[in-house]
């Protein structure tokens, strides 16, 4: 009993984990801001950039600048623990696009 326990609680836990880089939290009280799961074993700064950048556009906006980076696995999933956050402002294309 206590082994299906366990197993349930691992597929529930590693239900829907990736290892690809993804958005997290689109909008913060200081305007629109991009935050994304990423591994840093296996993502590129370019990657995670880009879905800053694409999270950002939805809202007319560039990216202004990285906020932060965090560790972040129960917010990220195991896979892609780390998370950056950028803000979106109106420098759109200011980093050489």
């Amino acid at each position: 009993m206590r082994l299906a326990v366990l197993a349930a609680a691992a597929v529930v836990v590693l239900a829907g984990c990736t290892s690809d880089p993804y958005p997290l939290v689109p909008v913060t009280q200081e305007g629109p801001a991009s935050y994304v799961c990423y591994s840093s074993m296996i993502s590129t700064p370019e990657e995670v950039r880009a879905i800053a950048e694409n999270q950002c556009r939805r809202y007319g906006y560039g990216v202004s600048g990285l906020i932060g980076q965090s560790w972040a696995p129960g917010r990220c999933g195991m896979l892609t623990p780390s998370v950056a956050a950028f803000q979106c402002g109106s420098s759109f294309g200011y980093y050489g696009r």
